[in-house]
């Protein structure tokens, strides 16, 4: 029976495949191909269309779209088709491409990537994310043990490209590729996908869809030029969950630990160095003093990368104190560095406050917490990590298996 099931989704995904397929040729390059167009066209007029003809003008489609013959596709059918059977949503590859294919540093980046996905290339999808040399001048910046223990097999998260892939769409963020917004924002995906200093903690369901994530970033400290992790905010696709956030402060406790790097988020303070008068060179702060504040500011850097967009989560004080600039950031042959978080240290005269300002208001620094209202009821609402360290014992209204993590040592 499963294998029955398995063979009815896999001619669904490609009826669904070849359609989005063809109509992104249709939309972009109809004057190249238009044997396949007219004969597609032939076929659904037809009443004896057939799965092994629609799979024929499938094959010959792939080929048109990356200038392959037909004949090369159909050789490597087994692995396209399982391709089509791996992916949960295959169709949004061909909707991806047909969205940023005119942009001329996007387009021929996502159409090397969709050849070693659909394997009609002799590239591999970690020769293009590792082996590239904007990727390997990136990873250059960190020691050799620290690049070991994050492409580990056990290190926490996932770099697969499928997930990361879909982490819009999961969420409805304005990553996702089905969207009003055509490809505003969703062109900085290959910056999540392409890059080897990404990764993603995530809860999924039986399915494979993210049910909660953060997407972790291997960064460069701008004052030391010491490797950070950076975690995004959480994001929930059905709404927040006490028990999808511990699993993800979870994560990212194991991820700390096991990289021996520290894991910060929007909220933390970074330390100061031992000697801050004297830096390596090239390093640098920012120093903001405005309403009242005076901050020490530090960039986590993307030193290089193959991805020629990426995207930045806003932070809170972005307009208030100059502390970032939030949304699709692009990297050109001038500035190959982009600033992906920007943290206060730990020697700011504000640094207290505004690490005081930030607990609780994310999911990296509240937990649960009950409270008895007039008539008796229990009501579930958050304290911070700070009421914890204080001593508050929670008295079992944590989710199971809950672990604070030490995310700010």
């Amino acid at each position: 029976e499963k294998d029955v099931g398995d063979q009815m989704l896999l001619q669904v995904k490609q009826v669904e495949t070849t359609a989005t397929l063809l109509a992104s040729i249709r939309n972009s390059c109809a004057e190249a191909c238009p044997l396949v167009l007219q004969e597609y066209d032939a076929l659904l007029r037809s009443s004896s269309l057939s799965l092994s003809q629609l799979q024929r003008v499938e094959f010959d489609a792939l080929g048109a779209l990356f200038e392959l013959d037909g004949d090369t596709v159909a050789n490597r059918s087994e692995e396209v088709l399982n391709t089509l059977l791996e992916w949960r949503n295959p169709e949004l590859l061909f909707r991806y491409y047909e969205d940023n294919r005119g942009d001329d540093r996007l387009g021929p980046l996502i159409a090397r990537w969709l050849r070693a996905i659909f394997k009609l290339s002799d590239e591999t999808l970690d020769e293009i994310r590792r082996d590239s040399p904007a990727s390997m001048k990136q990873m250059s910046h960190f020691p050799p043990e620290v690049l070991e223990r994050w492409y580990a097999a056990d290190c926490q998260g996932t770099s697969e490209c499928k997930t990361l892939f879909m982490v819009g769409e999961d969420a409805g963020s304005c990553l996702r590729v089905i969207s009003n917004e055509g490809n505003r924002y969703n062109r900085a995906l290959m910056g999540y996908v392409l890059q080897p200093n990404c990764r993603v903690l995530v809860v999924t369901d039986s399915v494979g869809r993210v049910m909660a994530r953060s997407l972790v970033r291997l960064l460069v400290r701008s004052d030391t030029r010491e490797p950070i992790i950076f975690a995004d905010p959480m994001f929930f696709t059905l709404g927040f969950s006490y028990e999808l956030q511990a699993e993800l402060l979870f994560q990212a406790r194991l991820l700390q630990e096991h990289m021996q790097v520290p894991v910060v988020h929007s909220c933390s303070v970074l330390p100061a160095p031992q000697d801050p008068d004297h830096l390596p060179e090239g390093c640098y702060v920012r120093e903001v003093r405005q309403l009242d504040y005076d901050v020490r500011w530090v960039d986590l850097l993307e030193m290089d990368g193959i991805a020629p967009y990426t995207y930045s989560e806003e932070l809170p004080y972005d307009e208030l104190l100059q502390q970032h600039h939030a949304g699709v950031l692009e990297r050109t042959e001038e500035d190959r560095a982009l600033s992906i978080a920007v943290l206060p240290r730990s020697d700011s005269p504000s640094a207290e406050r505004y690490k005081k300002e930030r607990q609780g208001l994310t999911g990296w620094t509240m937990v649960p917490k009950k409270l008895i209202d007039d008539a008796g009821n229990c009501h579930r609402s958050y304290y911070s990590f700070a009421e914890v360290e204080a001593g508050y014992g929670g008295d079992g209204v944590l989710p199971a298996g809950f672990v604070m993590p030490a995310l700010d040592e």
